[in-house]
């Protein structure tokens, strides 16, 4: 499986190194990813969706709309063209695209958030390495 969602319609893209295992009847669906995948999965989702819900009633749009239209994960060693917001999530990631951390300004101190237009180098979605602080510096900017 190269992507997760429509990848053409998506206005955000999440780059992530490895594909879960999906029921091929509904490959989106959020409670059959989390079955399938883990704990692991749960956490990458509930960040997707912190960070693309339009409002503050992010466990709605996650049950209810991820990864249907705004939003799609890619798996490919390319970017997708098109004027897209692209978030690469973790070391492994900027990496397998080709990207150098030298072309990009960070947007805090710590140095886990950068941006080069429209191209965000982001922590792998874990909570510990990617919390409620840099998904609230990070959302504004996916708008």
């Amino acid at each position: 499986m190269q992507q997760l969602g429509n990848t053409e319609q998506a206005s955000t893209l999440l780059y992530l190194p490895t594909a879960p295992i999906v029921d091929p009847t509904n490959t989106t669906d959020y409670q059959s990813l989390v079955k399938l995948n883990g704990n692991h999965w749960r956490k990458i989702l509930i960040i997707l969706a912190k960070l693309q819900c339009p409002d503050q009633n992010w466990r709605d749009y996650r049950d209810q709309q991820l990864l249907e239209q705004r939003e799609a994960i890619s798996f490919k060693n390319h970017l997708e063209p098109g004027n897209k917001f692209h978030i690469v999530a973790g070391k492994a990631s900027w990496q397998r695209l080709g990207l150098d951390l030298a072309d990009f300004h960070p947007l805090e101190e710590s140095g886990r958030l950068y941006q080069k237009g429209r191209i965000f180098l982001t922590p792998y979605p874990d909570y510990r390495q990617f919390p409620n602080q840099l998904i609230e510096l990070l959302r504004p900017r996916l708008k």
